[in-house]
């Protein structure tokens, strides 16, 4: 049976989170695409749907609180699983994001793994790290 990877897209506004996340996941078998802002997301979202989003909740313009509200009201993206991540750790944040229908919540800085073993989670998926 052959393996073909889950597609996750990663929004946040800083390169070095984007990266970060896009080398752990990388490792562990998954596809990641990235993307800076809502209109990047947008444009990929025209061209693929991911079977994850992780989205970043303080970004200039249109936050990811916003963008979580828009993915959970478009018919074809309400099913994505979204994984809010903020730098804010006050317990509010977390009630936010889940009452907007994320379905994980992490606070940055985090463990690269305890990220990994999160998406392994959400998505069923084993680890298929190098």
């Amino acid at each position: 049976m052959e393996y073909t990877a889950k597609k996750i897209l990663v929004v946040d506004d800083d390169k070095e989170i984007r990266e970060i996340i896009t080398f752990v996941l990388t490792r562990h078998g998954f596809h990641v695409e990235a993307a800076s802002n809502g209109q990047q997301l947008q444009r990929f979202l025209a061209l693929q749907l991911p079977d994850l989003i992780i989205l970043d909740v303080m970004m200039p313009g249109e936050d990811g609180y916003h963008i979580c509200r828009s993915l959970r009201t478009d018919p074809s993206t309400r099913d994505i699983p979204v994984m809010m991540i903020t730098a804010h750790a006050e317990d509010i944040y977390q009630r936010i994001s889940i009452d907007l229908g994320a379905v994980q919540h992490m606070t940055k800085p985090f463990h690269p793994l305890e990220l990994a073993e999160k998406v392994q989670t959400i998505l069923g998926a084993k680890s298929y790290s190098c």
